[in-house]
Parts: C-alpha cells; sequence; structure tokens
C-alpha cells in the first residue's frame, strides 16, 4: 500500500497547451490560467485514488497522508494563482502602456492638423 500512496505525490505530465501566440497581448495570463487547470484535474485524479486506496487500506495509511497531500496541494494551486496574478497585472501594465502610447499618437495628430495651414 505504500508504494501507492508515494505515487499518489508524483505529478503525470500534463498534457502538452494549445500553442499560444507569445505576442498577443493576456497570451501569458492564458497559459498561466491552463496550468491552473491541469493542476486542478491531476488533483482531482489523486484525490480519486487516495479515496479508492482508503477503500482498500485495513490499517488506515491513507488517513494519516491525506492532509500531507491536501497542504501539497493548497500550496501547489497557491503557487499557480500566484503567478496567474503576475501576470494579469502584466498584461494590465501593458494594455495601460498601449493606452497611453495610442492617446499620446491621437494627441500629436490633432495639433499636427491644428497647425497645418492646408486645415484652415
Amino acid at each position: 500500500m505504500l508504494p501507492f500512496l508515494a505515487g499518489c505525490n508524483q505529478t503525470a505530465a500534463s498534457p502538452p497547451a494549445a500553442p499560444v501566440d507569445r505576442n498577443a497581448l493576456g497570451s501569458d495570463v492564458h497559459v498561466a490560467l491552463a496550468d491552473v487547470q491541469a493542476t486542478r484535474e491531476k488533483h482531482d485524479a489523486q484525490a480519486t485514488s487516495m479515496a479508492v486506496m482508503s477503500f482498500f487500506d485495513p490499517i488506515g495509511i491513507t488517513d494519516l497522508a491525506e492532509p500531507a497531500i491536501e497542504a501539497e496541494h493548497r500550496r501547489e494551486l497557491d503557487e499557480k494563482y500566484r503567478r496567474v496574478e503576475e501576470e494579469v497585472r502584466k498584461t494590465v501594465a501593458e494594455a495601460e502602456a498601449i493606452k497611453a502610447q495610442n492617446q499620446t499618437g491621437a494627441n500629436r495628430s490633432k495639433a499636427r492638423r491644428r497647425a497645418s495651414p492646408e486645415a484652415q
């Protein structure tokens, strides 16, 4: 039974993510969210395995391991969500910079139109 418990903490290879355009605004957010979803699915599969193993566990080893596994799952998800937050902040900063750049360009265009003699 103990080898099965050790296997619950091992991470399975995540399915390959769909190719993401790295130049697209917010693509890193999508990657981070996909990573969170894959991690949640992995944790669900591990919880199911633990439930099955606990059925065949006459001495309660799985009951002892369950709190440690849940703590590890929480830690891992917290780390993933921190990454999502960082990526969202970066994306918002990029969007604000683009907005400011566009406003500056629009203001310059208006000033040029006002200053040009053909506009009068």
